[in-house]
């Protein structure tokens, strides 16, 4: 198949979130099975200079008075595209601007037209998040009467309802849609209602977002659309405990360096070294990814259990002012890095022993993912990805990979937290199989870029 993938942001020329790591690594499995594959974002200023020096001219095109030019990055395997246009995408940053409709509708627009502009005619349009929603629309709506854009078919991918692009007609309007029966846009629910098939980034969520409390005032359609779920996967290639920069070389049969790896980080960090329980929680600092728990059952950890706990990520400032706080009246067991540091990141994910991750929800979660590659131990809530890929232990059947609970709330968090611990001191046998039983697991894209083949097919069978 010939694919197109388009989306707001790429791993590596530009990231805010999982997003980015997923339109790098899905792209290159689906060159790896033998699709033609290409990619299409907005050419920012924000991209770093090594990329942006390398761009070639492709085409040029009009539109609104406005010029657009395509610029293409070599690469022998994929077509990486990039559309320009200083004003709209060259400001110092990406999102967040007051007409991040017109951003992003023109964006939409400009695509399909320099696909046909270069003769690239895909069989799939992979379109992701509300960033690419009107994708779908205008396809059907404006570029159905012309024969080059017949036989394409449309994948939506939602990667997080709670992001949905909600704006005024204006955008729409200023390229001549009109669309009488509304006064506004939502972006994301247009992709879903337009979009030939419909996905989520993992089964749970894709369930759980027909109910009120995941939907985000979207349930009407999302129960009337069918929509699939397929789990993301990670690069298991960037993220190897055998070769990963700054980690001392490890697999689940020398669990000896992991230790090291945990001395390191505590050397590196300022903490004693020692071998209680390092808890770790790598995430952006907001009340989504259940900080609130967190802050709740902080110190009562602190004060009461052998325990040291390493935080990194930025965010909310109430979060963020806490945490120095309990850095400082916590020096030998607290340690926060305020922003974002990707290879302290993974000198955490391998020197801990537990990952904590209580989100309220989760559409499926990268970190736990990670954090078990490297032998981390999760401690989840059940939700999204996280059901999805962390199993609680049983102690009776010996069965489970980590530690969950259910309910959104600190108690639980901290009840599982203890039981957790329970087992790191008391049962280190019971430990070690668990940390060997999460190296084993495969995160890899293979068997969801399988998935997405068989999504593909669905498309083009409509």
């Amino acid at each position: 198949m010939k694919i197109v993938y388009l989306a707001s942001e790429v791993a590596p020329f530009y990231k805010s979130g999982g997003l980015a790591d997923v339109m790098g690594a899905l792209p290159k499995k689906m060159q790896e099975l033998g699709h033609e594959v290409s990619i299409i974002m907005p050419k920012y200023d924000k991209i770093p200079l090594k990329f942006l020096e390398k761009l070639e001219w492709v085409a040029r095109l009009e539109s609104h008075g406005d010029i657009f030019n395509l610029v293409r990055y070599p690469d022998d395997k994929i077509n990486y595209y990039f559309i320009e246009n200083k004003a709209l995408y060259e400001r110092g940053r990406v999102y967040g601007d007051y007409d991040e409709d017109i951003q992003y509708a023109m964006f939409s627009e400009l695509a399909l037209r320099f696909l046909k502009e270069i003769n690239l005619q895909p069989d799939i349009l992979h379109c992701n998040d509300w960033q690419t929603g009107p994708v779908p629309y205008f396809l059907n709506v404006r570029y159905n009467y012309d024969p080059f854009y017949w036989d394409m078919r449309t994948v939506y991918s939602i990667h997080n309802l709670m992001y949905q692009g909600r704006f005024s007609k204006r955008s729409f309007e200023r390229m001549g849609y009109y669309m009488n029966d509304r006064n506004d846009l939502n972006f994301m629910e247009i992709g879903i209602g337009s979009g030939d098939v419909v996905n989520t980034v993992s089964p749970t969520y894709a369930e759980e977002i027909k109910y009120p409390y995941f939907s985000e005032g979207l349930e009407w359609i999302t129960n009337h659309k069918k929509i699939y779920g397929i789990l993301n996967g990670i690069d298991v290639n960037v993220f190897d405990p055998r070769n990963t920069k700054g980690v001392i070389p490890f697999d689940k049969d020398h669990l000896d360096k992991k230790k090291e790896n945990k001395y390191k980080l505590q050397e590196k960090l300022g903490l004693p070294k020692s071998d209680d329980a390092v808890i770790s929680i790598i995430s952006r600092l907001v009340e989504g990814k259940g900080l609130d728990l967190v802050s709740a059952a902080l110190e009562n950890l602190l004060q009461y259990d052998a325990v040291q706990i390493v935080i990194l990520g930025s965010g909310d400032r109430f979060y963020e002012d806490y945490y120095n706080y309990l850095a400082w009246k916590y020096p030998n067991k607290f340690k926060v890095y305020l922003g974002y540091n990707a290879e302290l990141a993974n000198e955490i994910y391998a020197g801990s022993d537990m990952f904590l991750m209580p989100s309220r929800y989760e559409p499926c979660g990268l970190s736990q993912m990670i954090a078990m590659r490297f032998g981390t131990v999760p401690i989840v809530r059940e939700t999204g990805g996280l059901k999805d890929t962390v199993k609680p232990y049983n102690v009776f059947t010996d069965e489970g990979n980590g530690f969950s609970f259910t309910n959104f709330n600190a108690d639980d968090m901290l009840f599982t937290i203890k039981v957790a611990e329970g087992i790191y001191y008391d049962r280190p046998d019971v430990w070690k199989k668990l940390v060997e039983r999460n190296m084993e697991l495969d995160f890899s894209w293979d068997k969801s870029a399988k998935e997405y083949v068989k999504l593909y097919e669905e498309a083009k069978s409509h």
